[in-house]
């Protein structure tokens, strides 16, 4: 990798780890408004520590929609001036796969923390919008988002390991094995009368 790519790099790392670290803060504060042994909220919060969650919750779900953006934009860009055969490394394909594959989930649930925070801007009297929002937003398509955050710690695991890395001279060696067991080789025997004319 050139420099550009290592720049690159350092800022998707960082930018990763801002992104991940405030879906956990989130996922904490959130859990304030769950009962524990099934999936309801409380109903026995009190009013400042609601509105208190309800704050936590709308400025991290900021941090989240900005670090996604930087991760997202960032990582297209290390992609760009890398330049790395997805032949040679086809762990960096799966990571690619496995972090693209939820973008369209990503971009919905943060219109949902948009619409959260915009809703919690107005100061409502009764919260019963932010935590239809806030469900609507743990629960969308029966869970995805949770998948989503499994297969970004996936990512992290694949990226340090880097299974079924390639060298250039194990994909050579390959190629030619491979051209050797698809090639046609044609043998001329003794009554072959193509081998008397070949022979002249």
């Amino acid at each position: 990798m050139n420099k550009k790519a290592k720049l690159w790099l350092a800022f998707l790392v960082i930018s990763a780890v801002v992104w991940l670290g405030a879906i956990n803060v989130r996922a904490l504060i959130g859990n304030d408004l769950l009962n524990y042994d099934e999936f309801s909220f409380r109903t026995s919060i009190p009013p400042d520590e609601e509105n208190w969650i309800f704050r936590m919750l709308s400025h991290s779900s900021l941090l989240i929609m900005g670090a996604y953006a930087a991760t997202l934009f960032f990582s297209v860009m290390f992609l760009k001036k890398a330049q790395l055969n997805f032949r040679e490394n086809p762990w960096l394909l799966m990571c690619v796969i496995l972090f693209y594959t939820f973008v369209p989930v990503e971009v919905y649930t943060s219109y949902l923390d948009i619409k959260f925070y915009l809703l919690y801007l107005n100061n409502p009297p009764v919260h019963d919008g932010l935590l239809k929002i806030f469900g609507e937003r743990i629960g969308f398509l029966k869970g995805v988002p949770w998948i989503a955050l499994l297969s970004y710690y996936a990512v992290i695991v694949i990226a340090v390991i880097q299974p079924m890395k390639k060298s250039l001279a194990v994909l050579e060696e390959e190629k030619k094995q491979q051209m050797e067991e698809y090639s046609y080789k044609y043998f001329m025997h003794d009554e072959d009368d193509l081998k008397e004319e070949y022979l002249k």
